[in-house]
């Protein structure tokens, strides 16, 4: 067909366009949110120091446990994409990914979810709080996994052009790279604005006068679930797949299928290139922002004086830790459910310092010496609000403390116990003020670094929306993506690394493009390879089996082969590492690509 015989895009196709290319941005926009709000959660929830290393340990569990239920659930999602609609899997999906964030937001012990874990473990309040929480980032991992495979095949099937539909499948997976940017957005927003923001009854931390910027972040969740709402009555259901059902001749979709002589070759070779993909992504770029790029020549300076300052920290989380277990005495929670009603009291007092730490820190601020007036006046103007609100907290505080006072003078072992906790929190919270200037520069890196892996990203799925254009066959095209990962990577973590952070962002975000650019090919490629009652089924195994459920271990490979060259390695070792686990997986990428079969002339078969 000639370009000027192509039918002309209706309104319905827009609308079409729209809906996925939100869907794809919202994707990435849930996913990303992880990362932001984690930490700051599972700190809130166990009432424990962002540098606590339970903070740390549940990070990594909950990504693994998020991974491993969207890619089973997301596998499931596939093969309902095939039975029950193209359209529906994919607004279910969306839905599922909307509203679950929101639910995270009221995460709290005497939850629904949380009670019911109490039920099992009566003891366990603060761990019920964070199981609650740590269930609806599954929920929401499940919604992406499920959505992304409908996405992909509905948009494959609605556009009757071939070039129409190549196309508008590249572009619309572009948003998915704009999905991190506006999260990121989003939050530092979030974060500047956390004080003017109405409650809307969200639990607040240890007797905190506002929620925390965690929860609002989450709330912001529900926007594609609102915005889609509006336009999914007006985009139809897959035509061809609609006709095949209602006709009875739409053959049923079984896992057994993939692996018949006809798809086993593609299946496997599909799984294994996206698990290359996934590999690349968990056990290099996400590890390099924060576990890699402090490690870089611009921080030495900050390096060296964090060091002692993080030996502290932990020697502090340590002896909280110590208190928090029991190991010479009997543990914090059981002393003080000795003394009813000790607990909020603790809880109320902690909030007060908390909110006195924040106001002092307001009312003895300096303007950088390179601030303009406007900022000058900004923070002089907020002076006398923070020193009025300090004399109310102490006022309140002194309160606080008879009534402690009174409560705990026949207890004199859990009162003992509240003040070490309480000692031991002032002297962290202490010592993260004196990282904090220092914490900030790494941080700048680290989000420098981001963002250009961020669009380095972007442009690497433009350039392969470019060349789908332009009818390049598929393994060729493949290869051309594949082949510069062999030498990007490695220059990127042993060379570039060793350089400035300006060069070495330059080569993250070469290493972006190479790793965006696969995964779009293989949102492009896979609907055309399966017939139509396998589609779904088939492009969910290979994303979600061999992308997510395989791929995401990479994140854990990558500090095994660290430690092969440390037994407490630097970042130095954890790039060494990264390149090393890149370079063997863009290898075995390379090998798999040449067993990639061509797409056979589009069947609906």
């Amino acid at each position: 067909m000639t370009t000027a015989s192509k039918p002309a895009l209706t309104v319905t196709h827009w609308l079409i366009i729209i809906v996925a290319s939100l869907g794809f941005l919202f994707d990435t926009y849930q996913l990303l949110m992880t990362p932001l709000v984690g930490p700051q959660a599972i700190s809130e929830l166990l009432k424990v120091p962002l540098s606590n290393k339970a903070v740390s340990d549940w990070m990594g569990n909950m990504l693994w446990l998020t991974a491993l239920s969207g890619g089973v659930f997301g596998l499931l999602g596939g093969w309902l994409t095939d039975r029950l609609g193209r359209k529906f899997v994919m607004a279910l999906g969306i839905f599922v990914y909307s509203l679950s964030p929101v639910a995270g937001a009221f995460a709290q012990s005497d939850g629904l979810l949380a009670r019911a874990v109490l039920t099992i473990a009566p003891d366990a309040h603060n761990a019920a709080a964070l199981a609650s929480f740590i269930f609806w980032r599954c929920a929401t991992f499940v919604g992406v996994c499920i959505e992304f495979v409908a996405a992909i095949t509905w948009i494959a099937e609605v556009f009757s052009d071939k070039a129409q539909k190549e196309k508008w499948l590249g572009i619309t997976q572009l948003f998915a790279s704009l999905g991190g940017v506006l999260v990121t957005a989003v939050s530092l927003w979030i974060g500047s604005h956390v004080k003017d923001l109405p409650h809307l009854g969200m639990p607040m931390a240890n007797g905190a006068t506002d929620p925390t910027s965690w929860r609002y972040l989450l709330l912001t969740g529900i926007i594609p679930a609102l915005l889609i709402a509006l336009m999914l009555p007006f985009v139809p259901e897959s035509q061809v797949w609609k006709e095949r059902k209602r006709a009875g001749t739409l053959k049923r979709p079984s896992f057994g299928a993939l692996f018949s002589p006809e798809f086993r070759r593609v299946t496997l070779i599909t799984a294994g290139l996206s698990a290359c993909a996934y590999g690349i992504a968990f056990g290099a770029l996400q590890l390099t922002p924060g576990r890699i790029a402090p490690g870089l020549p611009n921080l030495t300076e900050q390096r060296e004086k964090l060091e002692p300052l993080v030996a502290t920290a932990k020697s502090l989380n340590a002896d909280l830790d110590r208190l928090t277990k029991g190991d010479s005495a009997p543990p914090y929670d059981e002393r003080i459910a000795k003394v009813p009603g000790l607990a909020k009291l603790a809880g109320e007092r902690a909030g007060v310092r908390l909110a006195q730490r924040e106001n002092a820190k307001i009312a003895n601020a300096a303007a950088p010496k390179d601030a303009d007036e406007a900022t000058k006046q900004k923070i002089e103007a907020a002076k006398p609000a923070a020193k009025e609100k300090l004399a109310a907290l102490g006022k309140q505080f002194a309160e606080l403390d008879a009534q402690f006072a009174k409560l705990t003078a026949d207890v004199p072992d859990a009162k003992a116990a509240v003040i070490a906790r309480e000692k031991t929190m002032k002297a962290l919270g202490d010592n993260r003020a004196e990282q904090e200037p220092f914490n900030k520069k790494v941080k700048e890196v680290g989000d420098h670094v981001q963002l250009y892996q961020e669009m380095g990203g972007l442009v690497g799925r433009i350039v392969l929306a470019l060349l789908l254009i332009v009818g390049i066959g598929r393994r060729l095209l493949l290869r051309m993506l594949q082949a510069p990962g062999v030498l990007i990577l490695p220059l990127t973590y042993f060379l570039l690394y060793k350089q400035d952070a300006a060069v070495f962002s330059w080569g993250i975000a070469c290493a972006g493009f190479v790793v965006m650019s696969q995964l779009s090919f293989l949102g492009e490629y896979l609907p055309k390879v399966f017939p139509l009652h396998l589609r779904g089924t088939g492009g969910s195994f290979a994303t979600n089996v061999g992308g997510r459920m395989i791929g995401t271990s990479a994140a854990f490979l990558t500090p095994k082969i660290a430690l092969m060259f440390s037994k407490n390695p630097s970042y130095d070792e954890m790039a060494r590492a990264a390149g090393c686990v890149g370079l063997g997986i863009a290898i075995v990428a390379v090998v798999l690509g040449f067993f990639l079969p061509e797409p056979k002339a589009e069947s609906h078969e």
